[in-house]
């Protein structure tokens, strides 16, 4: 493999075994990882992400590349065992989840995307539905989850 490896994250703890497992994926087939963020509109304040450090908004965009570029700096700080996080690509795109994360791996030609799984169960599943499953039964190559312990499938 020497294309694309698009991994999508949403800064959780399964997004952080994701990307390791993105990484790891891409130094072993010489591809080329890409790391996504979907930057999602929330009902419950549209056009806004809540920061961590108060109860005030700010544009969704702006906090949404300050917690991409503070998760990376976070795995790289974390495992400086892993060189395809030094030169990773990022991209932030607006949109729903599912949808943008297909779209986008097609446009840059993804051999691969991999997420991570939250593991969500029951009644939350039912009516939520899973970002990961979303992907899985959509895109037309091969999805990867991972979960938090770094187990893929």
């Amino acid at each position: 493999m020497t294309g694309v490896i698009l991994c999508a994250v949403d800064f959780s703890p399964d997004s952080e075994a994701a990307l390791l497992w993105a990484c790891r994926q891409a130094e072993l087939t010489g591809a080329r990882p890409v790391l996504l963020h979907v930057v999602h509109d929330p009902a419950s304040s549209p056009g806004f992400y809540r920061t961590l450090e108060g109860d005030w908004l700010r544009p969704m965009v702006t906090v949404a590349e300050e917690m991409m570029a503070d998760f990376l700096a976070k795995m790289r700080g974390e495992h400086p065992e892993t060189p395809a996080l030094a030169t990773i690509e990022t991209r932030l795109v607006p949109g729903l989840p599912p949808g943008r994360i297909v779209e986008t791996a097609a446009e840059l030609g993804a051999e691969l995307v991999v997420v991570g799984s939250r593991g969500r169960t029951g009644l939350s599943h039912i009516l939520l539905g899973s970002v990961a499953e979303r992907v899985v039964q959509t895109a037309p190559m091969p999805v990867t989850v991972v979960k938090a312990d770094g187990t893929a499938t």
